[in-house]
């Protein structure tokens, strides 16, 4: 069997065990045994393929990895998403919202709400804020 060959399935199933780790430092590896690919493709000896892995392997890890892990690790702290993202927003009031629910519109989505203060009383055509999620509801308060 030709080395790029090799090199090559060395890259696949590092690729495919990284699906299962998530820590990027296989796939960076795989990066290199593909550059050892590419010099086996070329005929270079193996002694330069092994450089080229080590090399490429290394090169990613400490080059590539850190800006990957940082644009794949943002997890929501600056961007929250889901329903996360609706917390703070302007709602329209529907239907009369007070202890018993009525409904909203959030961004063209119309949900149950109830308001924070059991006692408060929201009528149609009044913006609130959304303060909370709770399962498919959500929890208003009047803007002031």
């Amino acid at each position: 069997m030709e080395p790029a060959f090799i090199w090559i399935a060395v890259a696949v199933i590092l690729g495919v065990a990284e699906l299962f780790t998530g820590t990027l430092v296989l796939a960076m590896v795989a990066a290199g045994a593909a550059l050892a690919a590419v010099g086996a493709g070329f005929g270079a000896p193996l002694w330069i393929q092994a450089i080229l892995f080590g090399a490429g392997s290394a090169a990613s890890i400490w080059g590539l990895r850190p800006f990957l892990k940082q644009a794949l690790d943002s997890s929501g702290r600056d961007h929250p998403m889901g329903t996360r993202a609706l917390e703070g927003k302007e709602a329209l009031v529907l239907e009369q919202v007070d202890a018993n629910g009525g409904l909203v519109e959030i961004s063209g989505d119309n949900w149950t709400a109830y308001p924070l203060e059991p006692a408060q009383v929201l009528e149609p055509g009044e913006y609130v804020t959304v303060v909370e999620i709770k399962g498919a509801t959500v929890i208003v308060w009047r803007r002031t």
